[in-house]
């Protein structure tokens, strides 16, 4: 009964469904001269409270029933159009705090130690996200009653007569379940990305599992199709409002995307397929994310390892540290250890992770993607994919990547010549061998090293001055001056881990609650391992046509604070932190009616534009200032140190553009030949393009998880930045990087749209005219 209740008041279920209250006296009216500050009914609006006395008690978890004294465990109370009722539990039951209904009385614990289970939940959040409170059955069991609801709609949807086709009877109850579903099966998925147990995360990939199998059964329904497309055809399809009628259309191409018109045994073999294109993806994931690779190592081979990294390993019996693959181990090893063999252990060990297992997983999805492209009679599954994105087919993004790939090669030569003169020299130092190569684990120590020697730029001094709390202090001043946003830090929480922190955003202007953000900052055992944003519940319209709040979160895998000092971020990651937090405010701002172009729903390769375009003020001396300071007294980075590091941006451009070069380039040739031994095209590609042997036995492609869900569109990392340079340039570089005014502009048509128009229609509407690669050749050093 975990989220049953929440979710019946969410799908329209009266409560009386559950357990009938029996009502008791009427405790406050609307001409009461109490305050209504504090309470809030199921929409999230303030409502006058049913005890002002203690009116804290009563900011209640975002439903309309909710209760007061958790002593009495008899009694709740509902807010009905702004009144207080109190009501009284039929005979046998109490209130349940955990699943706030009135359930059997020896399912409840009454007082002050059931009030205390669980967080509060605020006004208009639908979900509960303390997976501690979560079982694995209840979850299961959730989602079972979603996939129900999901057939019941769509069986209702294609059981209606053709003659009979409305708006109401056919559209509308597919936008309300898409909306509905993306939050309530969402906060089951979510789970397995970030919750402790592991039999938890286990259920929810279990879960994942069973509602894609059952959407794509769902996608396929003929007579749903069919109903759409002939609501399509009445007058009164014509009377649609814009979002609706772009609905329709990507009904209709998305059913025969999904292989609506295809019949027979073609079918049922596009049907298996997919399905299992699914379950590979999900196992693949679940690899990457269980993974514990370590090693162990005398602290006297991680010497230039910050000391502070080295502390936090952990030790064994002989005082070896334990490294890991996480990243605030690799990025400070592979970076800094100045012993190269430990170096190589810990890029094989990287390089490593789920090769056998996800090899032949892969593989598997690469043939498998390319039957289902030959079954629709596409030539390939890049051709799929991408004819849905800015670029539209595989020439145009091929032509994109040999272009630069040609440019940013001719930058990486003299890049490449910089790093061996400093490996020969290091060679000679240290009294080892000089084999006049860079291999894969010098990469990234030698580009580190050219930004100590020819810009002065000591990270590790620099990292004194980016304490975690302090960047996230001046991150978001800066995003709360440029979109005309307040956030309020919030207590008491329905969170998954002590460490999340949970905020409320306001709009500044309008004073008006538009959402909610959390944020996972540290890492831990079975949590993602890398850096990502969720849309956990957009800021749609619900069913009765009234506006959600908007919730979102990012995961990253920062540093944990010390005993003696807090947690210090590398500039690289004060860049990671500022990007995913612009997904965020991405979900956070858009304002679309319907779910399915909320947010982050845009075209694959703009989607990542908006954040990309926020990266510039790290590398901006006014905003730099306003993130940092040292973490001893607060004292401002030194001049000359801020000098160097905005001219560090430039550094090995060359070589960092080119690895990004790399993955987009596997990517599409593996999605454009249909099959391949992956191990040994990644490992000649890398060989083509960077000059550069990778380390036998490992396997990107095994390891890249971009692979999934990004299949076809990496390219869109540096497609995009096109884009995010152009709007960098053109407005802010122009009219002032913290100019609200230019904020706004951004917040209102580059954000606030989602998916409901065009990436180019949006960046038209910004930019004033098309854009174009000018800012981003410049950007990377290059001729136009």
């Amino acid at each position: 009964m975990l989220l049953l209740y929440g979710l019946l008041v969410h799908l329209g279920i009266p409560a009386s469904s559950l357990l009938l209250p029996v009502p008791s006296n009427l405790v406050l009216t609307y001409d009461s001269p109490f305050s209504t500050e504090g309470c809030f009914n199921d929409l999230g609006r303030a409502v006058p409270c049913a005890n002002p006395v203690t009116i804290d008690t009563c900011i209640h978890p975002g439903e309309d029933y909710y209760q007061e004294n958790p002593a009495n465990c008899e009694e709740y109370y509902r807010c009905v159009a702004g009144v207080a009722y109190a009501y009284k539990c039929p005979l046998g039951t109490l209130w349940s705090r955990e699943a706030r209904a009135c359930d059997w009385d020896f399912n409840v614990q009454c007082g002050e130690a059931s009030a205390s289970v669980g967080g509060r939940r605020y006004p208009g959040i639908l979900s509960n996200y303390d997976y501690r409170q979560m079982t694995p059955e209840a979850l299961l069991a959730e989602n079972e009653r979603i996939m129900q609801v999901m057939k019941d709609v769509y069986d209702n949807v294609g059981g209606v007569p053709r003659e009979g086709v409305n708006f109401a009877n056919v559209i509308k109850p597919l936008i309300d379940l898409d909306g509905d579903v993306h939050t309530q099966s969402g906060v089951l998925t979510f789970a397995t990305n970030v919750a402790l147990d592991k039999a938890l995360r286990d259920a929810s990939v279990e879960a994942d599992k069973k509602i894609t199998d059952l959407k794509i059964d769902l996608s396929l329904r003929n007579d749903v199709f069919q109903n759409i497309k002939a609501f399509a055809e009445t007058e009164e399809a014509k009377s649609m409002n814009y979002e609706q009628q772009r609905y329709v259309e990507e009904a209709l191409r998305n059913g025969k995307r999904d292989g609506m018109l295809l019949s027979g045994d073609t079918l049922e073999e596009f049907k298996k397929n997919k399905k299992k294109i699914s379950e590979l993806g999900i196992d693949f994931r679940k690899c990457l994310g269980e993974d514990k690779s370590h090693f162990y190592a005398e602290e006297k081979d991680l010497d230039g390892v910050p000391q502070d990294v080295i502390e936090s390993m952990e030790k064994d019996e002989s005082g070896k540290r334990k490294v890991t693959t996480k990243y605030p181990h690799y990025h400070p090893v592979i970076k800094n250890c100045k012993n190269p063999q430990t170096r190589f252990i810990m890029e094989k060990l990287m390089q490593s992770r789920c090769v056998k297992e996800n090899t032949p997983r892969i593989e598997e999805l690469i043939t498998l993607r390319q039957r289902q492209a030959d079954i629709l009679g596409y030539p390939t599954h890049a051709a799929f994919v991408q004819e849905e994105k800015m670029a539209k087919n595989p020439e145009t993004v091929q032509k994109f990547l040999t272009d630069l790939t040609s440019k940013l090669q001719i930058l990486w030569k003299g890049e490449k010549e910089i790093m061996l003169d400093l490996k020969k020299s290091e060679a000679a130092e240290l009294g080892i061998e000089f084999n006049g190569k860079i291999a894969k684990e010098d990469f990234w120590y030698y580009g580190n090293q050219v930004e100590k020697e020819n810009y002065s730029v000591d990270k590790e001094k620099l990292k004194e001055y980016f304490p975690l709390e302090t960047v996230t202090a001046g991150m978001m001043e800066i995003y709360q001056r440029l979109l005309g946003l307040k956030f309020t830090k919030l207590d008491g929480g329905e969170v998954w881990h002590d460490e999340v922190s949970m905020y409320q955003v306001d709009d500044k202007a309008t004073g008006e609650n538009i959402g909610y953000f959390y944020m996972d900052l540290h890492p831990r055992d079975g949590k993602y391992g890398h850096a990502a944003m969720w849309d956990l519940q957009p800021g749609s319209l619900d069913k009765h046509g009234n506006r959600q709040k908007a919730v979102a979160t990012m995961v990253c895998n920062f540093p944990k604070p010390e005993a003696d000092k807090p947690a210090l971020l590398e500039h690289r990651q004060v860049q990671t932190f500022f990007h995913e937090f612009g997904h965020v405010m991405h979900g956070i701002c858009s304002r679309t009616n319907i779910s399915t172009f909320f947010g982050t729903n845009v075209e694959g390769d703009f989607v990542e534009a908006p954040s990309q375009m926020l990266e510039n003020w790290v590398w901006e001396e006014e905003s730099l200032k306003m993130m940092s300071g040292h973490y001893e007294d607060g004292s401002p980075i030194p001049a000359d140190l801020l000098k160097n590091l905005v001219a560090s941006k430039s550094a090995n451009e060359g070589g960092k553009s080119l690895r990004q070069m790399y993955f987009a380039t596997l990517d599409m040739m593996l999605h454009t030949r249909g099959q391949a031994d992956t191990m040994q095209l990644a490992k000649d590609l890398y060989m083509d393009i960077l000059g550069i042997e990778r380390i036998d036995g490992t396997n990107i492609a095994a390891n890249l998880g971009h692979l999934i869900g990004y299949d076809a569109g990496y390219y869109g990392y540096m497609w995009s930045k096109v884009f995010s340079q152009d709007m960098f340039a053109t407005r802010f570089a122009a009219e002032g990087i913290l100019n609200p005014k230019t904020g706004m502009d951004y917040r209102n048509m580059i954000l606030g749209p989602g998916g409901s128009l065009d990436g180019a229609e949006m960046l038209r509407n910004f930019l004033g005219r098309d854009p174009n690669q000018e800012a981003f050749l410049k950007s990377k050093g290059l001729e136009l």
